[in-house]
């Protein structure tokens, strides 16, 4: 493979990164004028424009735009593999991904427990919905959401999940939520899009057939892309979110929010989480530390997860 203009791309994806060519240039270290020439060889190469300059400053086109995530996962790519060849670097490397939602309200509050007991671990996390092919790609885990993956493919069951409407505790006590209620025209309401391919995973629609609450009292509100937007706008008060239960677990243990309707009116879906990793990779000690002290810790979250439906059952 034949890759030229090296050191062009380099300053491209800095520039574009950075947003000017002074910050890109000190961080290459080179000047600013350097960085400006390197672009415009690369320019001279492929025949067009790929900033607007002008005599305040320099701005990215629109194709120039298109190319910054490759270029950022390029570079990211061979600065990896500068560390892979350093094999003291690498024993201490754990590679995970993970559902963006997941690492958002789940993962992000826990790890600090794993990072006090092994403060050597270089522990990265890619908090991203597209699922990783393990069997190309350089994760040593994914924490997935979905069905069993089977061979080549090792897999931990960590725990299921639930859909149910949750809400600040002064919301549910502002418009008198209570599991008796059967319509909920007057409550605000919120919606999180897309969320993923699991057919128990419903929304209010198919809630409310299902515990007996008017469905046409159901389809107003707002509605959000990610499920992160709608747990903090629920948290803050606003309305009514369609909810997992795994997301949900730190903020209804802690208060911030409640499940109006009791723990009988939780819909179980069918997918559930798993560590998974490739069975034919072998491991090193910190990544086996990792997967035992996260499968310990999925253990954990099963126990106060027990609990917390008590509590809401009583």
């Amino acid at each position: 493979m034949r890759i030229t203009h090296l050191n062009a791309l380099r300053a491209l994806e800095a520039t574009l990164r950075k947003g000017n060519f002074t910050a890109a240039a000190k961080e290459l270290g080179v000047t600013p004028a350097a960085v400006g020439q390197r672009i415009q060889a690369l320019e001279d190469y492929i025949g067009r424009s790929l900033f607007e300059r002008s005599a305040t400053g320099a701005t990215p086109t629109a194709e120039a735009r298109k190319m910054q995530p490759a270029l950022n996962a390029g570079f990211s790519a061979l600065a990896g593999v500068l560390e892979d060849l350093q094999p003291e670097k690498a024993a201490k490397r754990v590679l995970v991904t993970m559902p963006e939602s997941f690492a958002e309200n789940w993962f992000a509050l826990v790890v600090s427990e794993f990072t006090e007991m092994h403060p050597q671990a270089d522990l990265r996390l890619d908090a991203s919905n597209r699922d990783y092919d393990l069997s190309s790609e350089t994760f040593d885990f994914a924490i997935r959401y979905g069905k069993s993956l089977g061979d080549p493919f090792e897999e931990t069951l960590l725990f299921g999940d639930s859909v149910q409407p949750v809400c600040s505790p002064e919301f549910a006590c502002r418009h008198g939520l209570h599991p008796g209620m059967r319509d909920l025209s007057g409550v605000p309401l919120i919606h999180v899009l897309n969320r993923t391919g699991d057919p128990n995973w419903i929304g209010f629609d198919e809630w409310g057939r299902t515990f007996g609450i008017d469905p046409s009292s159901l389809a107003h509100g707002i509605r959000f892309s990610k499920a992160g937007s709608g747990l903090a706008s629920s948290i803050a008060g606003e309305g009514l979110v369609m909810a997992g239960l795994v997301e949900a677990f730190h903020a209804l243990a802690d208060g911030r929010l409640t499940m109006p309707f009791g723990a009988t009116h939780r819909y179980e879906t069918t997918y559930k989480y798993r560590l998974v990793r490739h069975r034919d990779v072998a491991m090193s000690f910190i990544q086996r530390t990792f997967a035992t002290w996260f499968t310990a810790r999925a253990q954990q979250h099963n126990r106060d997860l027990e609990d917390l439906l008590e509590r809401c059952a009583n």
